[in-house]
């Protein structure tokens, strides 16, 4: 079973945030996920004037955001992906969390291509594009505007991943979000999995919408509004059997 959380956060209020979206993903645990997608920046807001203002709420990647969800992560034996800001000796980036089924850090991806609104204080991402192996099987991650970098597209030519895990924080610019995410990965017929925000900071909507898609076909999707999450029962995939030794 797979989900995508969706939730408005706060700005600022990291550790409220937390714990409302802990409340959330335990709910989407018990109900049966083990693969749980955070919104980008899940606890912290997304619009800030200048790395002063969002300094507070960063932290290192085993900091307090990783603790809340690795507790969960290893109590359900699910694998839980959430935005933060990381602090990595004083550079601030908009980041993503991968934590595995035994409650460790299974990857750390940095957002590469920045919004408008990152470039007031994040750098942009430096690291590879994660690949690792989930019970559906080959598994990357990118965060929101990544989606209309070259650099990605490119990236899932070549990989082929079975899943796409994509926090976002979409603003919402009157336009069918689906079709655009669905126009942008064209070619490629993996499982989408996009946990969005709602709401508005300082007059800018975001489109919320989250939801999971296979071969391009919405399984399930959250409304414009309102905090949830949102199920898809997607089988795993069968384990490669073992080679049988030459006798």
């Amino acid at each position: 079973m797979l989900a995508v959380v969706q939730f408005k956060p706060r700005r600022g209020a990291r550790n409220a945030n937390l714990e409302k979206l802990a409340a959330l993903t335990a709910q989407a645990l018990a109900a049966g996920a083990r693969m749980v997608v955070l919104p980008e920046m899940a606890a912290t807001g997304y619009r800030f004037p200048n790395p002063e203002v969002v300094r507070p709420m960063s932290e290192l990647p085993r900091g307090a955001t990783f603790k809340v969800f690795a507790q969960l992560a290893k109590e359900h034996q699910a694998h839980i992906v959430v935005g933060f800001v990381e602090d990595h000796d004083g550079k601030l980036f908009n980041a993503a969390l991968v934590i595995g089924p035994e409650g460790k850090l299974e990857a750390l991806y940095r957002k590469r291509l920045l919004y408008i609104d990152d470039h007031t204080w994040a750098n942009p991402g430096d690291l590879p594009y994660p690949v690792f192996d989930t019970p559906w099987g080959k598994t990357t991650v990118g965060i929101c505007m990544d989606i209309n970098d070259p650099r990605f597209l490119t990236h899932l030519r070549k990989v082929r991943p079975d899943l796409l895990l994509f926090p976002t924080n979409w603003v919402d610019e009157q336009a069918d979000v689906h079709q655009y995410w669905m126009m942008q990965l064209r070619g490629w017929n993996g499982i989408f999995m996009a946990a969005d925000r709602w709401g508005d900071e300082d007059g800018v909507y975001f489109a919320g919408r989250s939801a999971i898609f296979k071969g391009g076909q919405v399984l399930v999707e959250g409304p414009p509004e309102g905090d949830g999450f949102y199920l898809a029962d997607v089988p795993v995939k069968a384990p490669r059997p073992t080679p049988t030794p030459a006798e």
